[in-house]
């Protein structure tokens, strides 16, 4: 009687000497990922849902900046969901434990986070530059102003070109997963770390922004540490060992091993972008004294106002103690963003002005 033999499958990749190929139990790197998630989402939804409270209940106000940041919270969240399916489709476990079926299904799903990935970032980013515009810029095209529209200008571009070529990387696209289709394909490990260095670079840079605008405030440097974190949460820090991460697994030939790592620090740094549009807004929550609410019809008007800088006869706020806030214009006054010091006179003068008559108050001023 003849015996059936049941054949192996061929793995994806051929495992290390001394190695053994495990098709039925591989080890996985998926609960590592399942916990990043479980971290991150609680934490995300938290924070934003404060920075919703704020904006809408407290300071009855809704611009642009706060669409961007929803965008970003939204795609953040998503992404934790295509992570997820990026796992569940292979990802973490080593090439010599799976087949070549099975490497194709976790790069398309890596892809497909990849470019996720792109699109949010550039998100997140702009929301945080928006941020910085309106509470360190109140005098609009000033050289730090402009500084901060050319990032803004440079980050769309340059994410936009890389998620293009993240999509169109071969010729045909299938290639992308199978990599016996006939065609071509550009050199993904560099794109992945020229991404890497620019995210790195960036984030330095939009670290520098608020560092430079406090400098020049009338705080202690225990305080003006504490706003320079709050504004930036440490993303510089997570974008660095990103790129590290990236710049390591291009080297590893063991993709679906190092994609789980890249899509974690991924995550990081998704997260600490939301959350650094997310925490200067929560001022008001822990003070006794609540600022002045803005106008209620400005809710959720989606229109960005113009903010503008109010001086003082002699005297320039933006060197006050009111400490990394500004005032703006909204469609019947005049609201204060995260007032640090409300004793302060200069702050009673911002509330004091009413829209339209502006300039009536500085040519009574002029004429004294």
């Amino acid at each position: 009687m003849a015996t059936i033999t049941q054949s192996t499958p061929a793995p994806a990749l051929p495992p290390p000497p001394g190695v053994t190929s495990n098709f039925e139990h591989p080890v996985s790197l998926k609960e590592q990922n399942n916990i990043a998630i479980g971290v991150a989402i609680p934490f995300l939804t938290i924070f934003f849902t404060l920075r919703v409270y704020t904006r809408i209940w407290i300071r009855r106000s809704w611009i642009l900046e706060d669409w961007l940041a929803t965008i970003a919270f939204i795609g953040t969240i998503s992404f934790c969901g295509t992570g997820a399916a990026t796992m569940n489709h292979n990802a973490g476990k080593h090439e010599w434990d799976i087949t070549r079926a099975d490497a194709r299904e976790a790069s398309y799903w890596f892809n497909a986070a990849s470019i996720h990935y792109g699109i949010t970032i550039c998100i997140a980013k702009v929301a945080v530059l928006w941020l910085y515009r309106r509470v360190f810029s109140p005098i609009r095209w000033s050289p730090f102003d402009l500084s901060i529209v050319f990032l803004i200008v440079l980050l769309s571009l340059f994410y936009t070109a890389v998620n293009i070529v993240k999509i169109w990387e071969c010729v045909p696209r299938e290639k992308i997963f199978d990599p016996t289709i006939p065609g071509h394909c550009i050199d993904t490990s560099m794109l992945l770390n020229i991404s890497g260095l620019f995210n790195t670079a960036t984030d330095f840079i939009i670290l520098l922004l608020p560092v430079k605008a406090v400098w020049h405030m009338n705080m202690n440097l225990k305080k003006k540490t504490t706003v320079v974190f709050v504004f930036t949460f440490g993303a510089p820090a997570f974008s660095l060992v990103g790129v590290i991460v990236r710049i390591k697994g291009s080297s590893n030939p063991d993709k679906t091993w190092v994609q789980p790592e890249i899509i974690q620090w991924g995550l990081a740094e998704l997260t600490t972008a939301v959350l650094c549009v997310c925490f200067p807004e929560l001022g008001p929550l822990w003070k006794k004294q609540r600022p002045p609410r803005g106008p209620s019809t400005s809710i959720l008007n989606g229109r960005l106002k113009n903010i503008f800088s109010h001086k003082e006869k002699g005297h320039d706020l933006s060197t006050t103690a009111i400490s990394y806030y500004t005032a703006s214009r909204v469609e019947q006054g005049l609201y204060v963003e995260l007032v640090e010091n409300p004793s302060c006179k200069n702050q009673a003068a911002i509330q004091g002005v009413e829209p339209g008559r502006e300039r009536e108050q500085e040519a009574a001023d002029n004429k004294a």
